[in-house]
């Protein structure tokens, strides 16, 4: 052999004695320990391979892709495993969501004229401004309206000179008095027009409710029509919050149900209110549903468009829970890791339902009372467990059990390494 390839075949060999031991170190293989790296050397204390639980003590297979392993007390602690237990608790659900308060649309009016004409005074100025049912809002010229109230005068001048039957007469004055209240003008308006005989020039627009104005789109010497939307008023004693929640948690949300409404930074901590309405639409973008919330508002501290927190709760008797930091969710399955009573740990595929019961999921199937579960560091668990099932695998691989065998043993590779032709 050319003597410039020894040297590296050499080393092949040595790099896989040392493999081989290392291996025969962690899977606890039946050879000894060499003398170059005796069991008792300092740091290289290692693991050794759980044996196979007895068929008494194993109430289940492990699901696939998944081992049961061992791991010593003192590796749990310096992992951070800590251990919770499955018990009977309150089933208490609690759904959390974002909302934005609005209007009560049935408080809200918006307000229209019902003829034609030009603005001559606005006696609201601003959006936010506050009016009472009956305060003028704006008065306007109307030519349509002063005709209206010269007819009714006439009419009133023909029946108190009783030329034509009275019956007629009576008829005709109750038509246009009619025709001015539809106008929305007020009874003593019309009695004032009765008593004086002279038609007034400006038409005054009210405010139909009491609140808080949204909108004002009028303003001085704007012709307006019976189609403009000049003003929306809104009462905000009471308001909505629109919360949206998911689709699953739908079964658990009904009308009736008492919510609990907190807003960031401000003075009263929480607003409590009542589910009024569920809409029947889910939004396929978001697989949500929007909820509606009534919350009463005396003092108006809640102005439409502010973003709260809305929760909701309410029990449903009691049931089997696990803390639901045991629980590892991969999409196929759930599992835990139940700890045995030699300290080994065991994976279990659990069927819990979707629904989360604050920090607690309810265990349909897979655990039982007083089982105990890896409640933290279960990833790491969960990595060695799938590990430890891989080499399970591989040791029943064709020609995999004759490696050990083959192995040249650690003692001799240093002086092969050594050796000189």
């Amino acid at each position: 052999m050319p003597t410039n390839k020894l040297p590296t075949a050499l080393g092949v060999v040595a790099a896989a004695a040392a493999l081989l031991g290392t291996a025969r170190l962690v899977h606890g293989a039946g050879a000894p320990a060499s003398a170059e790296m005796p069991d008792d050397m300092p740091g290289m204390v290692m693991p050794k391979k759980a044996p196979p639980a007895p068929a008494s003590a194993t109430t289940a297979a492990p699901p696939p892709g998944h081992a049961r392993i061992e791991v010593a007390r003192d590796v749990q602690q310096r992992i951070g495993v800590t251990v919770g237990k499955v018990e009977m608790t309150p089933l208490v659900v609690t759904i959390r969501a974002v909302g934005i308060v609005r209007p009560d649309e049935t408080r809200v009016a918006h307000v229209h004229l019902k003829t034609d004409g030009w603005v001559e005074k606005l006696f609201v100025s601003y959006n936010g401004q506050k009016v009472r049912t009956g305060e003028p809002m704006l008065s306007i010229y109307s030519p349509a309206f002063f005709s209206a109230q010269r007819e009714f005068l006439s009419a009133l001048q023909v029946s108190k000179a009783g030329l034509d039957d009275a019956g007629d007469q009576r008829t005709v004055v109750d038509t246009a008095r009619r025709r001015l209240e539809l106008w929305d003008i007020p009874k003593d308006e019309i009695a004032r027009l009765e008593q004086t005989g002279t038609p007034g020039k400006a038409l005054l627009l009210r405010s139909p409710i009491s609140g808080t104005v949204l909108q004002k789109t009028a303003f001085a010497g704007q012709y307006v029509t019976a189609q403009d939307d000049l003003f929306v008023v809104a009462d905000l004693s009471r308001v909505w919050m629109q919360a949206k929640i998911f689709q699953y948690e739908l079964p658990d949300v009904a009308v009736g149900m008492r919510a609990t409404v907190s807003f960031p930074g401000a003075a009263r901590p929480s607003f409590t209110g009542k589910v009024a309405f569920i809409d029947p639409v889910v939004d396929e973008a978001s697989r949500s549903v929007q909820v509606r919330i009534e919350l009463p508002n005396p003092n108006g501290a809640l102005l439409p468009g502010m973003f709260g927190d809305v929760l909701l709760s309410h029990a449903m008797g009691s049931g089997l829970t696990v803390p639901a930091s045991a629980v590892i969710r991969t999409g196929e399955r759930d599992l835990v890791f139940r700890v045995l009573p030699g300290g080994g740990l065991a994976p279990v595929a659990v069927k819990i339902r979707p629904t989360r019961f604050i920090d607690r999921y309810q265990v349909l199937e897979g655990l039982s009372a007083g089982d105990e579960v890896v409640t933290s560091g279960n990833f790491l668990i969960d990595s060695e467990s799938r590990l430890e099932a891989g080499a399970d695998g591989m040791a029943g691989m064709p020609g995999m059990a004759d490696m050990p065998a083959k192995a040249v043993p650690a003692k001799t590779a240093p002086a092969q390494a050594g050796a000189r032709p």
